[in-house]
């Protein structure tokens, strides 16, 4: 009896995988019982955490949570497949069916899972319609299935069904993409689904009048030390932008940021920072909206516009209605629009440019920033809010995921683009927060001047991240 369930097994596993492939099996239809149907589910879910671990990064733990969802897919195609066997008028083939469903999904589902990481350039809007084809793909092979149990049964009975299976597996089949096994046991501190700044109640550390004043001297002295570009070669400058003054995160974040392009970049003796805390009002610039506009100047100033590029790096609390929060009491500072931005980069007349924004609702900036000889990249979709500021941390989800871990594997953009966005859903999963969405929008001709620039650079170690003193970090 053992051999013959095993026999009876093999003989479904091989047509299921005909039928994953459009093709019709030579053998006939065998009847299983529900340990062949285990068995098909044991198989399909040991395939996937197999593929999940290979595209985990390095020290992921097995999370057992995840099997939550594959365990409710499960359920749904037992579900599913008496419903439509009953459509069919074959109540004795439920098990089998729902064995070959389970087993048909193994391969698309493998490739569901695989398209984000090939695509990892593409847009939301064309992952969603290669996710739509294979859909389809896996509903016709669901068609070939129940021609095969159901050959004399009519087409509209047979389309019924598959109308069936579709209908009660779409959800769960979605859900089961992203029901991961494997996590980093990194977990970063837990942020509000929604930033609120927090207004410095203390006394300022400076006379505010005088603070402005000094702004256009300050910016002076900053641009003066920047080296010139060298003829026949694309330069990198970088400019970091720390928004919020009543929290460390952002003036952390920027810190790094500098010493990143410097060491690792080749951006060493190019780069200027604008920052708003009350440590370092005496030595480096307001982060405002007229600093902005000057340092673009002045960084177009040195640079040869139409060989060099830009690397932009904004990171602050952001509103729903897409406006970066600028701010270190008691000042009064005007917040900056996706337009106002926009205007910065184009009065400066700086054409190459690598943008990325890091607050909650950034995507909003997206479309007043896309350009030919543009990369935009922001931390979350236009509504959806992003994680990791606070008092008690040291840099954002995203800024820890794109800056101290991915550019530290990898000089590529759009290659870090994708190791951080899936590191920062691996976080977000495992905090139980609402999935932040980060975008990226590449430019037709963008990349024509990132190659050439990657391919100039010297090899060079990865830099650890640790909040530094201002003076050490620059």
């Amino acid at each position: 009896m053992a051999m013959g369930a095993v026999g009876r097994f093999n003989a479904i596993l091989r047509q299921s995988i005909s039928l994953a492939l459009w093709r019709r099996p030579r053998s006939p239809v065998v009847l299983v019982a529900f340990g062949s149907f285990l068995l098909a589910c044991a198989l399909s879910l040991a395939l996937y955490a197999l593929q999940d671990r290979h595209n985990a990064d390095p020290g992921a733990l097995f999370y057992a949570d995840g099997l939550h969802a594959h365990a409710n897919y499960f359920l749904c195609v037992l579900v599913a497949s008496w419903l439509a066997s009953w459509v069919m008028k074959r109540p004795a083939l439920w098990l089998t069916l729902a064995s070959m469903v389970a087993l048909i999904g193994i391969g698309w589902s493998a490739l569901a899972g695989q398209v984000p990481i090939w695509l990892a350039n593409a847009t939301d809007a064309q992952l969603d319609a290669w996710q739509i084809l294979i859909g389809l793909g896996v509903v016709m092979a669901w068609f070939r299935a129940a021609t095969h149990l159901a050959r004399d049964t009519g087409i509209g009975r047979r389309s019924m069904a598959v109308f069936v299976l579709a209908s009660v597996l779409a959800g769960p089949w979605y859900w089961r993409q992203d029901a991961w096994l494997w996590l980093l046991p990194d977990e970063p501190d837990e942020a509000p689904a929604v930033e609120t700044p927090v207004a410095v109640a203390a006394a300022p550390k400076f006379d505010p009048e005088a603070l402005l004043y000094r702004q256009p001297q300050l910016l002076r002295q900053q641009i003066a030390t920047l080296q010139a570009q060298t003829p026949g070669r694309v330069d990198l400058y970088s400019l970091g932008f720390a928004g919020d003054g009543s929290e460390a995160v952002f003036r952390n974040e920027v810190a790094y940021f500098s010493e990143l392009m410097a060491s690792r970049f080749g951006g060493r003796g190019r780069n200027l920072a604008l920052v708003n805390s009350p440590d370092t009002v005496a030595s480096v610039p307001l982060a405002t909206l007229s600093n902005l506009r000057s340092a673009l100047a002045g960084i177009a100033g040195k640079m040869d516009r139409d060989e060099d590029l830009l690397f932009l790096y904004l990171t602050s609390h952001g509103s729903d209605d897409h406006r970066l929060y600028v701010g270190l009491d008691p000042l009064s500072l005007d917040q900056i629009t996706p337009q106002d931005l926009r205007a910065a980069l184009d009065d400066a007349g700086i054409r190459w440019r690598v943008v990325v924004v890091s607050a909650c609702y950034s995507g909003g900036f997206v479309d007043a920033l896309r350009d030919p000889r543009t990369l935009v990249i922001t931390s979350a979709r236009g509504d959806r809010a992003s994680f990791g500021c606070g008092a008690d941390s040291d840099i954002t989800w995203f800024g820890k995921a794109f800056l101290a871990q991915a550019l530290n594997q990898t000089t590529d953009v759009s290659q870090a683009f994708a190791i951080a966005s899936r590191q920062v859903r691996e976080w977000e999963l495992a905090q139980g927060q609402t999935p932040s969405v980060p975008q990226f929008d590449e430019g037709p001709a963008i990349e024509r001047k990132l190659q050439p620039w990657r391919s100039g650079l010297a090899p060079a170690p990865a830099l650890a991240f640790h909040p530094t003193a201002w003076a050490e970090a620059r």
